[in-house]
């Protein structure tokens, strides 16, 4: 479809809003008067619950200035870092933003980087290191890789978490070329989401247009007693699930064995090939059987979770010109497979954030009483 001229895209999760998404927005703000959120759902990249429900952190989004919030639905929204990002692009893509936003902590870094990771043989190459070393994890044989191009120093800047994800935004992008690429550096004086989690969402460390949508935030470890149990009585080959291979899956069933809860069970699981995102992420997949098979899909649908004044003709747009189907009404949208398997997540999910029935939804409309 054409592009939409003028408008953002910025992948996001908002767990919770804070300064440093607001002077990211305020600088994609100079270059797109208008600019959307692509924000995962109540399940997050990290493994975990979201700490306040989607349609709350997307209504502080538009409080703060977005003009529009999408959804990166599950189970994309919980995937690693490579397919959280190809999903995310793939609906900036469909929905007809002309640009894609994001912050990045070493700019320069990831600009040299650029060209390297979109290169046909680079994954290659990290498969092959991975082959001949056992025990290197997917982010240690990238940075190995990048390390031959670009000297031990730049590859480890490059291992922070947010150029990770800016050189999968890129690598995603690359493949159509449909998106112009913007790279806001990020600033250490703003504290980050899970600093702020780890606080417990103070109020006087977020915006004050956010802040209200925060009151009654979830704890990181509120799914915990569910994935524990979906472990232990999980009967199937846990090898055909999603971040799951032959060993983690053994030392899974291991750790399920002989260990009481799901912090437990991670300790007991994380090797250098495994981080503990992996391994939250795998008891994901169990809990809600996400298989391979699904993970490798595009999203098929995005929700409209919020929306401002300049946002509103944007969405008319999308939902005229779109081959992606954009659902304002949940209780109205049927027939979608992966949108009936995300109902069933936020089901569960209810017990977490106390919110109503999925399906009884609507977007925060900022102005509208």
């Amino acid at each position: 479809m054409e592009r939409l001229k003028g408008t953002a895209a910025i992948i996001c999760e908002f767990n919770p809003f804070h300064f440093g998404h607001k002077h990211l927005l305020d600088e994609a703000h100079k270059s797109y008067p208008v600019v959307f959120g692509i924000m995962s759902g109540n399940l997050v990249q990290r493994g975990i619950n979201a700490c306040a429900d989607k349609y709350l952190r997307a209504s502080a989004a538009v409080e703060c200035g977005f003009d529009g919030v999408l959804e990166l639905p599950f189970p994309f929204s919980s995937l690693s870092a490579r397919d959280f990002a190809r999903a995310g692009v793939h609906i900036a893509e469909e929905a007809g933003f002309e640009a894609l936003v994001f912050g990045a902590e070493d700019k320069e870094a990831v600009l040299q980087a650029k060209d390297i990771v979109c290169a046909a043989d680079f994954e290659e190459k990290i498969t092959a290191l991975i082959r001949t070393q056992k025990n290197l994890s997917f982010p240690k044989a990238t940075e190995l890789v990048l390390a031959e191009k670009l000297g031990g120093e730049t590859a480890k800047l490059l291992s922070k978490p947010n150029n990770i994800l800016g050189l999968e935004y890129i690598k995603a992008a690359s493949k159509r070329n449909l998106l112009k690429i913007q790279i806001i550096p990020r600033s250490p004086a703003f504290a980050s989401a899970g600093s702020l989690r780890k606080s417990g969402v103070p109020a006087g460390e977020l915006p004050k247009e956010a802040a209200p949508f925060f009151e009654n935030t979830a704890a990181d470890t509120a799914l915990y007693p569910n994935l524990s149990v979906a472990a232990k009585l999980y009967s199937g080959d846990k090898a055909m699930l999603y971040g799951i291979d032959e060993s983690l899956a053994g030392r899974i069933t291991k750790a399920c064995r002989e260990k009481s809860g799901t912090e437990e069970i991670i300790s007991a699981c994380v090797s250098a090939h495994d981080t503990a995102a992996r391994v939250r992420r795998a008891l994901l997949s169990i809990l809600f059987g996400i298989t391979k098979y699904q993970a490798a899909e595009m999203p098929s649908y995005t929700v409209l979770l919020a929306a401002g004044e300049k946002g509103l003709p944007v969405i008319k747009q999308i939902s005229k010109n779109s081959a992606l189907p954009l659902v304002v009404k949940p209780a109205g949208f049927t027939g979608n497979k992966q949108f009936e398997y995300a109902l069933r997540a936020e089901r569960v999910l209810r017990e977490v954030f106390n919110s109503p029935d999925p399906l009884c939804r609507t977007p925060y409309i900022k102005g509208e009483k």
